[in-house]
């Protein structure tokens, strides 16, 4: 079973590394790519969910400590997705950090049974301090691919060591953490594929729908303006009969690159159905929605066209949302302002003035 030796002392003598209070450790060789690693689960800053809280529940009863512990080791901290024993804490600096010592061998659980004898946290903070950590026993939670992204750790405020059987354990509980990120990954990836276009990969019409009701609701509360537009591409049926449905669907994913450049980041842009497409303006009046709708008009007529020269309609409208309202009403009056856009030649923007 993995241990660290303790380091002896005399009364009295200096320890080593006093000087600079803790003692960071080295990065892994392998540091940029186990942040990006660590980026891709998407797990940083996320609320508490009770699967981990239940591991380290677990950790902390079967190894009977106070502290367990799931920390993830960002670049300059280490935050923890569950916590049990040290409320009101969510992260401290990786340099205090013990857990980024223990991601330094990544294939055995980094075990410290006195943390004063030990000359890595002999002056640390988190050993000094209010926290009065003596023991710690880190389990490294590796991705599948071999990166470590953090430890499942238990502490105590005594030293100690772990045994044959509690160490076993928390191996085996730092396993089921990286089984839940992966499970965590997997319904975020089939979420988001459910929610994209395929074909030119914008939003599609389930993404659009759920982000109309929120916005319309948030608009209710604060009674500020949402504004829409919706855009068809001119003639495209035309332009399919000439160039095939295979070059329509890289000139509508086209459409779909140029179309998102002159919007701000709070804008939603999704697939509709067919050639069209359709924003959300959270906070535009109409003047603010017209001016976006020019210049999505704008860049497509001057885009570069490899096979043929395409253009948009675009209608707009915006209101203030009121409780009890519909907010595919909004979506109804900007696509009888495409209609209206339509019918006075194309490549134009129209604002929904009425229904007849």
């Amino acid at each position: 079973m993995p241990s660290v030796t303790p380091v002896p002392r005399e009364t009295g003598a200096a320890v080593p590394g006093s000087e600079r209070g803790a003692v960071p450790a080295a990065l892994p060789p392998n540091e940029p790519a186990r942040l990006a690693a660590l980026s891709r689960y998407g797990v940083l800053d996320t609320p508490a969910e009770q699967a981990f809280d239940d591991i380290t529940n677990i950790a902390a009863a079967l190894c009977n400590v106070p502290i367990a512990l799931i920390s993830l080791i960002d670049k300059d901290r280490q935050w923890f997705k569950s916590n049990v024993g040290m409320a009101g804490t969510t992260e401290t600096e990786r340099s205090v950090a013990f857990c980024s010592h223990a991601i330094l061998q990544p294939d055995g659980i980094l075990e410290v049974p006195d943390a004063l004898d030990d000359p890595r946290f002999a002056t640390n903070p988190l050993v000094l301090g209010e926290s009065n950590i003596r023991f710690y026993a880190g389990a490294p939670l590796v991705s599948p691919d071999g990166l470590p992204l953090g430890t499942l750790c238990v502490m105590d405020r005594v030293p100690r060591q772990l045994s044959e059987r509690e160490h076993n354990a928390l191996a085996s509980l730092a396993r089921q953490v990286v089984a839940q990120l992966e499970l965590r990954h997997l319904v975020a990836d089939l979420s988001l594929q459910s929610t994209t276009d395929v074909l030119t990969g914008a939003w599609n019409r389930r993404a659009f729908d759920q982000r109309l009701a929120a916005e319309w609701n948030r608009h209710t509360r604060t009674q500020s303006p949402l504004g829409l537009l919706m855009i068809d591409v001119d003639n495209f049926k035309q332009f399919n009969d000439r160039h095939g449905h295979q070059a329509g669907d890289v000139a509508l994913a086209q459409v779909v690159r140029v179309a998102q450049q002159p919007l701000r980041s709070i804008d939603f842009l999704a697939r509709f159905g067919g050639e069209e497409l359709v924003v959300i303006l959270p906070d535009a009046e109409l003047p603010g929605a017209l001016e976006a709708a020019e210049r999505v008009r704008a860049a497509v007529e001057q885009a570069q066209w490899p096979m043929g020269r395409l253009t948009v309609s675009v209608g707009a409208t915006s209101e203030r949302p009121a409780a009890g309202g519909d907010p595919h009403t909004l979506v109804a009056r900007a696509d009888r302002a495409l209609y209206q856009a339509k019918a006075s030649g194309r490549n134009r923007v129209q604002a929904f003035e009425r229904w007849n």
